[in-house]
């Protein structure tokens, strides 16, 4: 498992979410409707992870967390 920050649509986010791809969701930050984004920092498994790339509007980065 993999501790993941990236950005990604509302409605990407709500089909990984459906899916069950994201094991935990640490953080959500809503980037405003005029960007129709967020920016995640999720628990993914190592298989989900190419559906989290795919379905990310960037690369999604490795990040420590908690946050020091």
């Amino acid at each position: 498992m993999k501790i993941l920050s990236f950005t990604i649509r509302h409605a990407m986010f709500e089909d990984l979410m459906c899916e069950r791809r994201l094991a935990r969701v640490f953080q959500v930050e809503d980037l405003g409707h005029e960007r129709d984004h967020y920016q995640i920092i999720a628990l993914v498994r190592e298989q989900d992870l190419d559906a989290v790339v795919e379905r990310a509007s960037d690369r999604p980065v490795p990040v420590e967390w908690p946050k020091k």
